[in-house]
């Protein structure tokens, strides 16, 4: 046994507990708040005011009460300090579900106490009017609030820590090393000189100042490297999710909580920095504390305090659109650079669930170079190689990456040398990356960590030195270094998606509020263009105050654990209210520009068709129950149809569809046994083999349910096979099945002169932890599928050769996945749907998780969706599979039109280009000014010479970024701009007007 290791542990435990010298109890009154504050104002004395019994207990989930006290401190005690402390028995407990506290003095916002934070330094010789507001959290049961007046030592605490620091840095090294045996013998020599015979004497007091001035001279200072390598810089930080266990009025609560709780640990320790992202958090604060707010601007201009991270908030990067992705840059950069003067440089996405291919493109082409998470650190079974790395996108662009182990880091010891000692690349610098602080209400970093710090940044023995600094300063070192110490031919690089193995469930569970998102996207870039269209051709105003408002709940909605479905059932509740607000105020701006538009067409009557897709389509429409063809309606446009035809009829019976292309076939079951392509007379479903058969697999994951599917999911299916009703209808068949407590109702309808076969689908769904796809095995053979993600598509592989490629066991797409030979190929589209897995020959779409946890009813409701199989001639660059997938989401839309003159042609388009490949996906008013921006982009990964034609007349016209910046003037042929674009590029053009 080492003893003198035995001692030092005794002894440190023994500092501890002299360092408080007095503890006095506080008595309080307290108040219940039924409903959250509206502002930081406590309830006056009509309000039910108690005084709170020795064993008073506190109850509730998500519930609040107000606590007030008045105390008086005592005479000025030399190198003493008086603290507030305040203990609910669950310290040491995740705090973010936990009590917390918004403590306010003499009518200021003071801090936050928690289960991390105990105390708030006071003064001597002063009085304070104390309100607490008390957040109960969400664990429920009861529990006390103990409020102490304690006087603590800061001489002894300090010699406390002093001796703590190394102690805890020495039990991490071998014992039989120098560094060890040096750390325990001045701690020995240290304590040696104290005297503990009589606490508090002048004796004790001298002793303490000894040993103090010991490790100063002969440890810290002489045995420690201020200058050393490696080094840890660390980032103050705290994690907070918009929403998850919690609501996100709860989650304004957090943000203040935690930020004020910063700016006092500011006060105390002058190198301490604080970083933290989303300006939706900002703006709650704002919003909520103007005079928090206040504070925390000033600290960004002392460059103590950080604002980065570029994105509205840290949405999902799978699920949203790529235009929904700039909106978050957009919004993010802008109030970040209007509010604290700060150029982001850095997405900054710790904790999201995979990350989409075309992120790199997006943020290189909007001012962002570096890329920060953590979150595939939580990978099952694959882990990336290398920890610093350029990350490349599906168009070639770059941007310099940094992965670290965890986003809830401590400065302790343990961690900081873990940090290190887990960094992939240390041949290339000798610095690594850690964040600290609590997150998610915790409070941010802690009195503690700070104290750690005071210790570490000298560079103990054996340890890497701390350094606190900004997420920037420690970006732009770490790329500077891992330039210098590469070449091009062995530069870490990362190709690709950076796929997360784990949380595959994310992109199928809440499937609801998935479709709302969806739906939302594309209602508010149809008001976007069709607003622009009013504005250019009518000088109506453009109404960019509703759409922006209506823009950033949409944004709001998209933060990476409400999107994903991983959310309390208190978050959907709201979510689904906000987003019929946000549909009714879409269809509101969109119908009040389709009518000013409408009310000026010079027309003899007939029906007015508008396409919002990127393509001239021919369709069929529905109007007051009847049905129409319109004939080649414009990209972006419009055309009023004057001879009009009905559709031809499409055969059907009692098992089979048909049209002048396609056949399908069904058996008794009523499952698809052959879906007969007639134009090149060939067969799509494999031979003995059902399609559309409806799977449902039993998902109990092993662990976070709503987020997760575990690959044993395919062990235990059941096919639903139980038909309770067919039907056959003019366009097809219905067909409703049952299965357990629920009803799936289909109607799988063909049109003429189309291949595609649409499932359109309603289920009542009342089951729990099912998993529900639908299969269809192809008579198709290839290694890889592609699938649709924003601005482009990318393959995964159809095998499992390795266990990279058996870890792609469930996927992300957004309006379809292909499987393609060099001649022929079958998608699957969706107009709601994200999760596919194809194996092999056979796809499937995953339509419904219903977990327990956190939601306990998630997905047991009505559900609406559709989905299509279209096969098609070609491979998928050959084929118009992308055009199918838009029209499928985006169809035509058609309005009854009387004679009339008036100043607009009966057909038009506000932007075409000229080639199908080259999609324009945007038309909108520029944020700055009156000129029309519009954003496009290659789709089939090829290099183009192309053109866009303007509707309108256009002064001078531009390319610009992601952001609106000008670039270069772009020469134009009247209304016609030509340009080079590259594989999978995104240009974004303004045209002055």
């Amino acid at each position: 046994m080492d003893f003198i290791y035995e001692k030092i542990n005794v002894m440190v435990e023994k500092l501890k507990s002299l360092s408080t010298l007095e503890k006095s109890t506080v008595e309080y009154e307290f108040a219940e708040c039924p409903e959250y504050k509206k502002d930081n104002t406590p309830p006056d004395e009509n309000a039910k005011w108690k005084q709170a019994s020795l064993y008073e207990r506190f109850y509730g989930i998500d519930t609040h009460y107000w606590i007030r006290f008045n105390i008086k401190t005592g005479s000025k005690i030399n190198n003493a300090e008086p603290r507030l402390t305040v203990k609910t028995g669950r310290e040491g407990q995740w705090d973010s579900q936990n009590p917390q506290f918004t403590v306010f003095i003499n009518g200021e916002t003071t801090q936050a106490l928690d289960t991390n934070h105990t105390w708030i330094p006071l003064e001597f010789d002063k009085e304070y009017s104390v309100y607490m507001y008390l957040y109960t959290g969400m664990l429920g049961g009861d529990f006390g609030v103990d409020i102490s007046l304690d006087i603590v030592d800061l001489k002894i605490e300090s010699l406390y820590y002093d001796i703590y620091v190394p102690f805890e840095c020495m039990k991490l090294l071998n014992c039989d090393s120098s560094d060890y045996i040096t750390i325990k013998k001045h701690l020995d020599k240290a304590l040696l000189l104290l005297d503990l015979r009589e606490f508090y004497s002048d004796d004790f007091y001298k002793s303490v100042d000894k040993s103090l001035l010991y490790l100063k001279n002969k440890f810290y200072e002489k045995e420690c490297d201020g200058d050393k390598k490696p080094v840890v810089n660390c980032v103050g930080h705290t994690h907070i999710d918009v929403a998850y266990m919690w609501t996100v009025m709860q989650t304004r609560e957090k943000t203040q909580r935690s930020f004020s709780t910063v700016l006092n640990l500011m006060k105390r320790y002058n190198d301490y920095i604080f970083m933290s992202s989303q300006p939706q958090l900002y703006q709650y604060v704002k919003e909520n504390d103007p005079e928090l707010y206040e504070k925390i601007k000033k600290r960004i201009k002392e460059n103590r305090w950080e604002a980065e991270g570029a994105m509205w908030l840290e949405a999902d990067t799978n699920l949203v659109s790529g235009e929904s992705l700039i909106r978050q840059i957009i919004y993010g950069k802008r109030f970040m650079k209007e509010e604290f003067g700060t150029d982001n440089k850095i997405l900054w996405l710790p904790d999201v669930f995979g990350y989409s291919a075309a992120l790199p493109q997006i943020l290189k082409k909007s001012g962002i170079s570096q890329f920060f998470t953590t979150k595939l650190n939580w990978n099952e079974t694959n882990y990336l190689p290398d920890d610093v790395f350029l990350w490349e996108g599906i168009d070639g662009s770059t941007v310099y990456a940094n992965l670290i182990r965890n986003y809830i880091g401590h400065i302790n010891p343990d961690k900081v040398k873990k940090y290190w000692d887990d960094f992939k690349n240390k041949d290339l610098m000798d610095e690594s990356l850690m964040t600290f602080g609590f997150g998610d209400g915790g409070g941010g970093p802690t009195y503690e960590m700070l104290e750690n710090h005071k210790r570490l940044k000298y560079g103990i023995p054996g340890m890497p030195r701390t350094v606190i600094k900004k997420a920037s300063e420690h970006f732009d070192y770490s790329e500077k270094m891992f330039y210098e110490n590469t070449k091009e031919y062995n530069r870490p690089r990362w190709v690709g998606e950076m796929y997360l193995e784990l949380h595959r469930g994310t992109y199928t569970s809440m499937a609801k509020n998935k479709r709302y998102n969806r739906k939302s996207e594309l209602l508010y870039q149809k008001a976007e263009e069709l607003s622009v269209s009013d504005m250019v051709l009518l000088n109506n105003p453009y109404p960019e105050k509703e759409l922006r408002e209506n823009q950033l709940n949409i944004l709001l909605n998209q933060f990476h654990d409400i999107i994903p479905g991983s959310s309390i059932k208190p978050v959907y509740e709201v979510t689904d209210k906000e987003y019929e607000k946000i549909i009714d105020n879409g269809n509101s701006i969109k119908e009040r520009a389709v009518q000013s538009l409408l009310s000026s067409v010079n027309t003899k009557g007939g029906i007015f068709v508008y396409n919002q897709s990127p393509f001239t389509v021919s369709d069929y429409i529905e109007l007051d129950g009847k049905t129409y063809y319109a004939k080649e309606i414009p990209a972006h446009g419009w055309k009023v149809i004057k001879d009009i035809k009905s559709p031809e009829k499409i055969k059907t019976s009692d098992k089979i569809i048909e049209n002048n292309l396609i056949k399908v076939t069904f058996n008794d079951k009523y499952h698809i046994v052959s879906v007969f392509d007639k134009e090149i007379q060939r067969e799509i479903i494999k031979e003995g083999f059902e399609a559309n058969v409806l799977e449902a697999y039993e998902d109990y994951p092993k662990r976070y349910d709503a987020w997760e599917i575990s690959s044993y999911y395919k062990q235990k299916k059941w096919i639903i096979d139980n038909v309770k009703e067919v039907k056959v209808t003019d366009t097809g068949i219905k067909i409703v099945r049952e299965y357990q407590k629920s009803l799936i109702t289909q109607n799988i309808t063909l049109k003429p002169d189309s291949k595609r076969i649409d499932f359109n689908t309603v289920v009542d769904w009342k089951e729990d932890h099912i998993l529900l796809k639908a299969a269809f095995p192809t008579d198709i053979h290839s290694v890889n599928a592609s699938y649709d993600i924003q601005f482009g598509h990318i393959e995964r592989p159809t095998h499992t050769n390795t266990s990279w490629d058996r870890a792609k066991f469930e996927v992300c797409a957004h309006k379809w996945a292909d499987l393609s030979e060099d001649n022929y190929g079958v998608s699957i589209l969706s107009d709601c749907k994200y999760g596919y897995n194809v194996e092999k020959n056979v796809m499937k779409i995953s339509l419904i998780k219903c977990a327990t946890y956190p939601n306990p009813d998630a997905d047991k409701e009505l559900h609406t969706f559709t989905y299509s199989l279209y096969p098609h001639t070609g491979n998928l660059v050959n084929s118009s599979v992308i055009k199918e997938g838009y029209l499928l989401n985006m169809p035509l839309e058609a309005y009854k039109t009387e004679e009339q003159n008036g100043c607009l042609s009966d057909e038009f388009s506000i932007v075409s280009s000229n080639s199908d490949t080259v999609v324009v996906e945007t038309i909108k008013k520029a944020e700055d000014d009156s000129s029309i921006i519009v954003r496009l982009y290659e789709a089939m990964n090829k290099k183009e010479k192309a053109s866009v034609t303007m509707g309108f007349d256009f002064k001078e016209a531009y390319l610009c970024d992601l952001t609106e910046n000008n670039i270069k003037k772009i020469q134009n042929e009247g209304r016609k701009i030509s340009f080079d674009i590259g594989n999978f590029e995104i240009l974004t053009f303004k045209f002055i007007v």
